[in-house]
């Protein structure tokens, strides 16, 4: 299992043993300097695993290797955002 980033179609997946796509975190760049989060998705068989979670890391450490603030409009984003990376809110 993996997170794999997609930069070409700016998007973040989540791919289980077997390949098969398992979660996906999409965002749009705004500017060069900031990012949209607006879409997580679980397939419902591996929701409660923490994938999201995984997902929302690897987001995270994009923008900071990267420089980017992140306006999350996704409501699972948002949530942790505020909880654990305001500083990245722009």
């Amino acid at each position: 299992m993996s997170v794999i980033h997609q930069p070409s179609l700016n998007q973040f997946i989540y791919l289980t043993d077997e390949g098969q796509q398992g979660g996906v975190l999409a965002y749009r760049y705004l500017s060069e300097a900031k990012i949209e989060a607006f879409h997580t998705k679980v397939v419902p068989e591996l929701q409660g695993k923490g994938i999201a979670g995984e997902l929302y890391n690897a987001l995270i450490a994009f923008a900071l290797q990267q420089h980017l603030k992140i306006k999350p409009s996704c409501s699972y984003v948002d949530a942790k955002m505020r909880r654990n990376h305001s500083a990245l809110i722009g």
